[in-house]
């Protein structure tokens, strides 16, 4: 069984005024576009069927029209229609385009978040009634922004981002100033050439925030006493993995000076940093300072 959308993209500028476009600069961005909604279709419907693009039509006036072809087999129809009314084929793909922001939708796509981030570092990502709120602090001033829920997911996707800036990449060419995109002879997204700084793509890891919460408790669920191996604990709200950072509080411990029971608590500062791996939003926390080592805490009843 075969799903389609039929959405059109468009390079435009006074270098495609003969109605030609270089095969090096629009062979790439056709297979970044392919590989994105590929990509896209897995962050957001990891047990969906795949997606295929297909180029049909004529060149005319720097545009052409790309159909979008999902093909799955039954099992995933019948698991499609069986896990809920959002669930089809055909919606997974107007979801998938309409979060890129390739064909509109209800709200901000991927694109008009990066173009909000203007290249910066959101501080901070939180999620929030199905939503992802992105926040940026700047001098004491803070600005959020809030998508739905698969476009956060998308922005954590680093290969998704990746594969976007390829796509607006012919940009960088003397005499093609626009991208843009739409749906039933409507444009829905444009990029200009002045907003190629908002898609840059970056190789590394990418820090999101790396704050450090002085005085925490925290209760040690499990003590690992080989290098490099990381500490569970609890506090109060969850149970997370952290590393030992701080090498006096280290070497008591090799000492055989500090010594542990069950439900004992550390009085810390707590380093944790959010992250975008290749994996999608990661958070790593670090033990970086250890003011004090206590038994296990004690609850009081009043009568």
């Amino acid at each position: 069984m075969t799903n389609t959308v039929h959405f059109t993209i468009k390079y435009d500028g006074p270098a495609l005024e003969n109605h030609q476009m270089d095969v090096r600069e629009l062979a790439p961005a056709l297979m970044a576009l392919s590989n994105m909604l590929e990509e896209a279709n897995k962050v957001a419907f990891p047990d969906s069927g795949s997606v295929k693009v297909h180029v049909q039509g004529n060149f005319k006036g720097g545009s052409f029209g790309v159909n979008l072809i999902a093909i799955q087999g039954i099992t995933d129809q019948i698991v499609a229609i069986l896990s809920g009314p959002h669930s089809s084929a055909f919606s997974n793909l107007m979801a998938i385009l309409e979060a890129i922001g390739l064909i509109g939708g209800s709200g901000y796509g991927l694109i008009g978040l990066l173009k909000w981030l203007r290249g910066r570092k959101p501080t901070s990502i939180q999620i929030s009634d199905n939503q992802y709120i992105f926040e940026v602090i700047e001098s004491n001033f803070s600005e959020t922004f809030a998508v739905d829920f698969i476009t956060g997911k998308l922005y954590q996707s680093r290969l998704v981002r990746k594969e976007l800036a390829l796509v607006v990449k012919p940009l960088e060419r003397d005499g093609i100033h626009l991208f843009a995109s739409g749906k039933d002879g409507k444009t829905s997204e444009v990029i200009e050439k002045e907003d190629m700084s908002c898609f840059e793509f970056t190789e590394s890891e990418e820090i999101i925030s790396d704050i450090i919460m002085e005085n925490i408790l925290l209760q040690i669920e499990s003590a690992a006493f080989k290098d490099q191996n990381k500490w569970r604990f609890n506090d109060g709200t969850c149970s997370f993995f952290g590393e030992i950072a701080d090498s006096e509080f280290i070497q008591e411990i090799n000492n055989g000076i500090e010594r542990f029971g069950k439900g004992d608590v550390l009085n810390v500062d707590l380093r944790r940093t959010q992250f975008i791996s290749e994996k999608g939003l990661k958070t790593d926390y670090s033990i970086v300072c250890v003011h004090e080592h206590r038994g296990p805490l004690q609850q009081k009843f009043g009568f």
